[in-house]
């Protein structure tokens, strides 16, 4: 027999040889010695290799064959193939999960265009063709599309708040009561600003007031314009960070 044949059956095992030898109740240095050829093992400790280790005694004593009789072969054939069926049924399952998870960003996301400017100072027109779009999540909208304006502010006087340049989301609403203390869009004969809403129904007028103190108030006498609407208050702001 060549020694070299039962090394690798013990590599194969991954055991040492003082396990080997104590499985085939020799010494340990005798296994040491089968392994370099120095000697030969018995034809009781190859039978008994052959038992406990299921090794194919053919391939033992020859080389030819199989190591493994054809049980353990077929055991780890079919180990090998629950575990390649595990490992494509948890690609699935991840695949599947990725899709889902696509779909549902996907699926959850709007476009909202920038419609233009509304001015951080006095009002100037504003609603134009599209500028730009922005990506916002329905649910963090509370509402469809349609209910919202975006626009770029133009202007400091709701610094340091709200700042030039940044894009807003205005909610549309016409309920001026409710409104009242709010950053709302107003527009003034065709003009748009935004700032904060103040009423004083006593003295029958609209108060609109900068955040920003170097700004005076506009205050507005409803019966000395055309055009007095409210488009919607402040809802989210979108500001591009600066390195």
């Amino acid at each position: 027999m060549n020694g070299q044949r039962l090394r690798a059956i013990r590599k194969a095992l991954s055991i040492s040889q003082t396990v080997f030898a104590e499985s085939l109740k020799v010494n340990a240095s005798a296994i040491s010695q089968m392994e370099t050829d120095r000697i030969k093992p018995s034809l009781e400790t190859l039978l008994l290799l052959a038992k406990s280790y299921k090794v194919n005694l053919h391939w033992l004593i020859t080389g030819k064959g199989q190591m493994f009789e054809d049980v353990i072969s077929a055991t780890l054939n079919k180990t090998n193939s629950r575990l390649e069926q595990l490992k494509n049924l948890l690609t699935e399952e991840l695949q599947s999960i990725t899709k889902a998870k696509l779909d549902y960003t996907q699926t959850d996301v709007i476009d909202i265009p920038v419609n233009g400017e509304i001015a951080a100072g006095l009002p100037v027109e504003s609603f134009h063709d599209e500028i730009d779009v922005i990506t916002v999540r329905k649910s963090m909208m509370h509402g469809s599309g349609n209910d919202f304006v975006c626009l770029r502010v133009n202007g400091k006087s709701m610094e340091p708040e709200i700042r030039h340049n940044d894009l807003i989301l205005i909610r549309q609403s016409t309920e001026w009561d409710k409104l009242a203390g709010k950053i709302c869009a107003v527009r003034i004969d065709g003009a748009v600003t935004l700032k904060q809403l103040v009423l004083d129904p006593a003295n029958q007028v609209i108060v609109l007031v900068s955040l920003n103190n170097e700004y005076q108030p506009i205050v507005i006498h409803p019966e000395d314009h055309q055009d007095i609407n409210l488009i919607g208050y402040l809802f989210f702001l979108f500001r591009k960070m600066t390195l």
